[in-house]
């Protein structure tokens, strides 16, 4: 099994040197969510995920040298973040040198990802092949939720809220929802853009809005439940299309209610039982909440406020920490400046969603939407694929509306 991820990272490094860099960001694109199923596979202090890591921005390099081709406010904005997520890392290279190098390299690809995917992505044929790949990347999770809920196998056992979570070969469930989510994303931006006779092929996005629906409301993910909530609320009041946009979410969501009926909800007031004790004075303590994150969070908050030097308070002691929200993260690595520098971006971020065409503009709001939420309760700045697909899909809405303009294809 472990051969699988090299297997890849060969594939991905032949198509680089043979058919050029657009190709290997497809493969990319198409098997991250079997590499990351690999999580727990490590070679000395590296896991799979870092060394595909270090591998990306060194098939990408180039990517680098040709940013100054992009307007300057979004470099700026991409510096920005950059600075944010790194700026204490310089004084922890000394003490934690491995893994310094390696939220280095996670931050060189989150830089990355603001202009891989728009440098890429040159037309309407590649924006097709591109959204396709993400589809087929959310096939996997899919399919792994699918056999555990058939079979009743479960490969790892992880629960939340009394609740079993179908979350694969993964740590936990962040991957499904995400990898699922994407996928519903990618089928609501290709069907807005594309127009396809192939009935084969709509029914392969039908089942896979269903699929990926399944498998994300399996993961039983709170940050799901609102990302969703927020998406359809974003469509029916700011999308052009509202009505062909609404067409998959309601085909996932008739597919989830025939599987599950009505066990649907009961398990959704589960998931949030905590939540709606705190509002109804049954549970007394707001920080047992969001799956307990506010013992961890006032952990570190105390951990931050009085043990920390004032120095390491402005500029961050550059280690991480299991903080589960991203503005703590960015806290305590990289100090107050980090944290202004963060708010900044996210300022920038929202600024720019309103420099997208209005046509396209809700697909920016839902991926910032998506964002914003994981900033809450995860830490997306950790993830490098996950910034190199949402600000990449983000730039080329920004940056090549031209190639979201409805085309005939068949």
């Amino acid at each position: 099994m472990i051969l699988i991820p090299f297997l890849i990272f060969l594939v991905m490094i032949f198509a680089r040197s043979q058919k050029g860099m657009f190709a290997c960001l497809l493969i990319l694109v198409a098997t991250k969510s079997i590499i990351d199923a690999f999580w727990d596979y490590r070679f000395g202090s590296l896991t799979i995920m870092s060394i595909q890591g270090a591998l990306v921005p060194l098939l990408f390099y180039k990517i680098f040298l040709k940013r100054k081709m992009f307007p300057k406010i979004w470099v700026l904005t991409a510096k920005i973040y950059l600075i944010a997520l790194t700026l204490g890392v310089v004084w922890a290279i000394a003490i934690k040198p491995v893994p310094s190098a390696e939220i280095i390299v996670l931050s060189l690809n989150n830089f990355l990802g603001f202009f891989l995917i728009p440098l890429l992505v040159t037309d309407k044929i590649r924006l097709k092949q591109f959204l396709i790949a993400v589809m087929i990347c959310g096939i996997f999770p899919m399919a792994v939720s699918l056999f555990q809920l058939q079979t009743g196998i479960v490969f790892r056992e992880r629960t939340t809220a009394g609740l079993a979570r179908y979350v694969g070969f993964y740590h936990d469930g962040f991957p499904v929802r995400f990898y699922g989510l994407m996928s519903i994303f990618a089928v609501l931006l290709y069907q807005s853009v594309f127009k396809t006779n192939n009935p084969y092929f709509k029914a392969f996005l039908i089942a896979l809005a269903g699929g990926a629906s399944i498998s994300v409301y399996l993961a039983f993910s709170k940050a799901a439940v609102g990302i969703v909530v927020l998406w359809v609320i974003l469509i029916l009041f700011f999308s052009k299309t509202r009505i062909k946009q609404a067409v998959p979410i309601l085909i996932g969501f008739s597919i989830l209610m025939l599987a599950f009926g009505n066990v649907v909800f009961d398990n959704i007031e589960q998931l949030f039982s905590k939540e709606t004790g705190y509002q109804t004075g049954e549970v007394k303590d707001a920080r047992y909440t969001l799956a307990g994150r506010g013992y961890i969070w006032q952990e570190y908050w105390d951990q931050w406020l009085n043990h920390q030097s004032m120095f390491f308070q402005w500029f961050g002691d550059g280690i991480d920490r299991a903080v589960h929200n991203e503005f703590f993260r960015v806290l305590v690595i990289n100090g107050i400046i980090g944290l202004l520098l963060l708010i900044v971006f996210i300022f920038r971020m929202l600024k720019h969603i309103f420099q997208i065409n209005e046509h396209l503009r809700v697909f920016g709001m839902m991926l910032f939407g998506m964002y914003f939420f994981d900033c809450i309760g995860l830490v997306p700045g950790s993830y490098y694929y996950y910034n190199i697909l949402v600000w990449g899909i983000f730039g080329l809405l920004l940056l090549k509306p031209h190639l979201f303009f409805k085309q005939q294809l068949n």
